[in-house]
């Protein structure tokens, strides 16, 4: 598995060009973009290209996947990427009900298939709200039920929705491509103020390791939604993997 950047991390940091940079001085090789940032296809692969990245994966919200189908398949081929990443519904756009969101998954199975067609493959990102409900029914079930949609779990918003990464990995093995390292404390603070650097919160990343061991999971995208000091978290969080990957053998 690779200790790669998800820019999230620092989207307040500049343009794509700075971040990627900021990335590169942490010590990555291997990033995972977030969006197009309102640039054409050609012009974001030129950015990339230019930071000598390697794009392991990369995030296009519901909107992008709608409206912007063509660009997120040029871009990925242009930057040798073979994974999308559907990572949100904002809330007015979140059902309600089970069946609700069948529609959803349907949706995504559509997208799969066209992506599949040009050797790209689709994951789903988790975060607490696609958790909700009975087992069997919970959005995430509803979305993996769907033979060709992957996961990329979110390890921090499943300790923070009360899961166990370790088990839900474990069922969910063979859909897993990569996954968002991220830490939290829930007793820690209120919304964002839970959020912590790698090795600092409560998660269990021994056994959660252990279980992705035993997956297809190629990446470990370090992450944190809120920090107030990006190269910490970034470099501390890189370092935080590695050796928790080498205790592991």
């Amino acid at each position: 598995m690779r200790v790669s950047a998800q820019l999230y991390t620092i989207r307040q940091c500049g343009d794509l060009t700075d971040q990627l940079k900021l990335v590169s001085v942490c010590g990555f090789s291997d990033i995972e973009t977030t969006g197009l940032h309102d640039m054409t296809p050609q012009e974001m692969a030129r950015i990339v290209h230019q930071s000598g990245l390697n794009l392991r994966s990369a995030h296009f919200d519901w909107e992008e996947f709608n409206e912007r189908f063509d660009d997120i398949v040029e871009v990925l081929h242009l930057l040798e990427c073979q994974v999308a990443v559907m990572p949100w519904l904002a809330p007015q756009a979140r059902p309600g009900t089970v069946e609700g969101w069948k529609p959803v998954s349907g949706q995504l199975s559509d997208w799969a298939d066209r992506l599949r067609d040009h050797g790209i493959r689709l994951a789903y990102h988790n975060h607490d709200f696609d958790l909700n409900g009975e087992p069997g029914e919970t959005p995430l079930d509803q979305i993996l039920a769907q033979g060709n949609i992957y996961w990329q779990p979110d390890i921090g918003w499943l300790v923070a929705a009360g899961q166990c990464p370790a088990d839900l990995i474990t069922r969910h093995a063979t859909r897993i491509l990569s996954v968002h390292a991220k830490d939290v404390d829930p007793q820690g603070g209120s919304g964002d103020g839970r959020w912590r650097d790698l090795g600092e919160g409560v998660v269990d990343w021994d056994a959660t390791l252990r279980a992705l061991q035993r997956t297809k999971c190629t990446d470990l995208f370090v992450e944190h939604d809120e920090t107030e000091d990006h190269k910490r978290t970034l470099q501390t969080g890189r370092s935080f993997l590695i050796e928790q990957l080498e205790g592991i053998g």
